[in-house]
C-alpha cells in the first residue's frame, strides 16, 4: 500500500500538486532518516552531545545526568514516536532539546501551551515519567498522540487556577503562537520562574517563520528603549510590531536570564530547532 500511495503520489498527485504552485511531500519524519553506520552515529551524537552541554551550562542549568548518555537514549526513543509529522511542530532537533531540558530541569509539574499533535507531549511524558502533565490548546482535534494521565483543556493557560502547583517544582513549555512577553509577564504573575520557549526568533529572521509569536523573547531587549516597529512581510502581507511595548518593557525587567540554544543543525544535520530557556526573577523580584 505504501509504495502504491508513493507512486500515485509522484506520478499523477504530485504533477498536479506542482502545477497549482504546491509541493506534496509525504509525511516522513526527519528522524526516519538516520545514519546507520556506527562510526557515523558515534560522531552524531557526541556532536550533538557536546553543543547540548555547552547550552545547558550557558543557561544556568544544574543538570546531574550524563548527557552523552541522555542523547543516545533518545537516540534509541524517537523512533518509537506515536506522531509523524513533517510539516509544522518539533522535529528532531527541538524533541531532543525538549527531552534533555525536562530531565536536566525535573519538573514535577508541567504546563505546556500549545500541543498541536501530541509530539511534545510525548518527549515530555518519555523524559518524566512520573510528572504531572497539563495540555493547553484551542484545538484538540488534530491530537495523534493523547496521554492518558495527562489533564487536556482548550482554554488558555492564563485562565486556570494553578496555585495548587509547587512554582519550584514546576515547568511551562510555551508553543502556543501567542506573543512571548505576554507569556512572560501571566508566568511570573502566577510564581513561575522556569519557562521553555519554542519558535524564539529574532527581528532580523522573523520574517521567515510562519504565525510567530512576536514579540519574542529575543525581541525584547530593543522593544523596551526602541520607538522604532519592527515590520516585515510574509505571503504577501505586512506585519508590525510596535517600538517601545510597555508588555515587552515589563517582561524583560522580569527576565533574570535567557539562553537561546544552539539549533544543532551543524550537529546532527536535522532540521534546526529555535529553542529558548527564561529564567524568571522570584516574585516581588525584578
Amino acid at each position: 500500500m505504501a509504495r502504491l500511495m508513493e507512486r500515485l503520489r509522484r506520478r499523477v498527485l504530485g504533477p498536479l500538486f506542482d502545477r497549482l504552485g504546491y509541493d506534496l511531500v509525504p509525511a516522513t519524519p526527519d528522524w526516519a532518516h538516520r545514519p546507520v553506520s556506527p562510526r557515523e552515529v558515534d560522531r552524531l551524537l557526541g556532536s550533538a552531545a557536546a553543543r547540548l552541554a555547552q547550552d545547558i551550562d550557558a543557561a544556568g542549568i544544574s543538570c546531574r545526568h550524563d548527557l552523552r548518555g541522555l542523547v543516545e537514549e533518545f537516540w534509541e526513543l524517537i523512533p518509537r514516536a506515536p506522531v509523524r509529522q513533517r510539516r509544522g511542530g518539533s522535529g528532531f532537533n527541538g524533541a531532543l532539546q525538549l527531552f534533555v531540558l525536562m530531565r536536566a530541569l525535573e519538573p514535577d509539574f508541567v504546563i505546556e501551551s500549545g500541543v498541536f499533535r501530541g509530539l511534545t507531549t510525548w518527549i515530555i511524558r518519555q523524559a518524566r515519567p512520573e510528572a504531572e502533565l497539563f495540555c493547553r490548546d484551542p484545538d484538540l482535534s488534530r491530537l495523534q498522540y493523547r496521554d492518558a494521565q495527562a489533564h487536556y483543556c482548550t482554554g488558555d493557560w492564563s485562565t486556570a487556577d494553578w496555585s495548587g502547583l509547587d512554582p519550584a517544582r514546576t515547568v511551562a513549555f510555551f508553543d502556543d503562537h501567542v506573543a512571548q512577553g505576554r507569556r512572560v509577564v501571566e508566568a511570573h504573575a502566577r510564581g513561575l520562574t522556569r519557562l521553555v520557549f519554542d519558535d524564539d526568533v529574532a527581528a532580523h529572521r522573523i520574517h521567515a517563520h510562519g504565525g510567530p509569536a512576536h514579540p519574542t523573547i529575543a525581541m525584547l531587549g530593543a522593544l523596551r528603549d526602541d520607538p522604532e516597529p519592527i515590520r516585515w512581510q510574509r505571503n504577501g502581507r505586512v506585519f508590525e510590531q510596535p517600538g517601545i511595548d510597555p508588555v515587552a518593557r515589563k517582561a524583560a525587567r522580569l527576565i533574570a536570564r535567557t539562553h537561546a540554544f544552539d539549533d544543532l543543525h551543524q550537529a546532527t544535520g536535522y532540521s534546526p530547532a529555535r529553542l529558548t530557556y527564561v529564567q524568571l526573577h522570584p516574585e516581588g523580584g525584578g
